[in-house]
């Protein structure tokens, strides 16, 4: 009994050591520096990188730093290291704090070295380092990322990982830019059919640039004015095997976004023609996708069918002729003239990924697989080529659930 007695309470003294053991490896938060974005740029060195890191100050905007705090919000360093895991150490050198990636909301690659085939070696890194997320964004900028980075300037948000995680979650709901996390990157490699979407951006405003349709253009074309931060996220960088070989504007990336059911998009506004006479101005309207896509595919022949439903939802939200959407006959034809411009638009788009992209740019291949029996048959039927000469038809069900608030025209003077 009494060795028992003994035993419990050597047990129970373990137990305690070891609660107060719990806090031993504890790090203060402002002992780390922590790295939000990520700057790779090419060298004149072959082998190396240049390294641009973004580092947030956690103290500013927090309750700890009491909102007074005369330190600056975000440093910025650039130097040249061998690749970005080891560059942590050289980083140290000039900064006090232990650098982290632990933080790290976006990698931004030049488009110039984002073309070069070294890239694909260097962005395999991040698999390396136990820090680094796969839900970090992966982005090409029309600059160095060294400039683009020194260049970003916001007006309204000073704290940089608020300014990221607003910028790229609205713009992946609006359907303007891409859903490019490293892991969707990672996982196309590993596919090797189909095509990678980063999202495009830039620092410096295009002087004079074409007028275009509101989602027509890419990131620096957009036409502003004002006391406004010039960095722009709009369009996409298109990848082949980890090589960029292209762009898509706003309207292109959109297009691919309601096609691949695995982005979060929800409703984003879009403007469609007007076939009522009295107005050239188009129409405004919410769009909705309210399902996921039905795909068909004829694999057999020398030229694949695929047939591609796309299930939508619109509200109008302007009426510049001012048709009177009472009139069934008014509905029946802003209804099939949505249709025809949306099917119009993924056709083409279509056409332009056989003849210049030469891949498409989303998961559908996976839609290909359960038309085989066995992997040798869908190897053998290699998607990549078959791709290229297949008839591709895109079917919009529309459903206008709104047609807007009523409005008459307003009477003249003497009528």
């Amino acid at each position: 009994m009494q060795k028992t007695e003994t035993v419990c309470k050597l047990l129970i003294l373990i137990i305690m050591v070891c609660l107060l053991s719990g806090c031993w490896d504890r790090k203060e938060l402002e002992d780390k520096a922590y790295v939000i974005g990520l700057g790779i740029d090419g060298s004149k060195h072959k082998g190396n990188i240049n390294v641009t890191m973004l580092l947030a100050n956690p103290e500013v905007g927090s309750m700890q730093g009491g909102g007074g705090s005369t330190e600056k919000p975000r440093e910025i360093i650039t130097f040249e290291a061998n690749d970005f895991i080891a560059a942590k150490a050289t980083a140290n050198a000039i900064i006090s704090r232990s650098i982290s990636y632990e933080l790290l909301k976006i990698i931004v690659v030049s488009e110039e070295y984002a073309s070069d085939k070294e890239f694909i070696k260097t962005i395999y890194d991040t698999l390396k380092d136990k820090e680094i997320r796969l839900n970090s964004y992966l982005a090409v900028s029309k600059e160095r990322a060294s400039e683009y980075f020194l260049k970003n300037r916001p007006k309204m948000e000073t704290r940089p990982h608020k300014y990221y995680q607003f910028m790229v979650e609205h713009g992946i709901e609006n359907g303007l830019i891409p859903d490019s996390t490293l892991l969707r990157f990672f996982k196309t490699m590993e596919r090797g059919t189909d095509l990678f979407l980063a999202m495009y951006t830039t620092a410096i405003r295009q002087k004079n640039p074409e007028y275009k349709k509101e989602d027509e253009y890419t990131a620096g074309q957009v036409r502003a004015t004002g006391e406004l931060d010039d960095t722009q996220f709009i369009g996409s960088a298109v990848f082949r095997n980890g090589k960029m070989i292209d762009k898509l504007t706003g309207e292109e990336t959109r297009t691919v976004n309601i096609l691949d059911d695995s982005t979060n998009i929800k409703d984003i506004l879009v403007d469609v023609p007007n076939p009522f006479p009295g107005s050239d101005k188009q129409m405004s309207a919410r769009m909705f996708k309210i399902g996921n896509n039905k795909v068909k595919m004829n694999v057999k022949g020398a030229r694949p069918k695929i047939f591609i439903t796309v299930p939508l939802q619109y509200e109008i939200l302007s009426n510049p002729s001012m048709a009177n959407f009472a009139v069934k006959k008014n509905q029946q034809i802003i209804k099939e003239k949505i249709k025809e411009d949306y099917r119009t638009i993924n056709e083409a788009f279509f056409k332009k990924t056989q003849t210049e992209l030469k891949g498409v740019p989303y998961p559908l291949s996976f839609y290909s697989r359960k038309y085989f029996g066995t992997i040798q048959e869908y190897k053998k039927f290699n998607w990549a080529k078959s791709y290229l000469k297949a008839d591709i038809h895109v079917i919009p069900e529309i459903e206008i659930i709104d047609y807007g608030r009523r409005v008459r025209k307003p009477l003249k003077m003497g009528d």
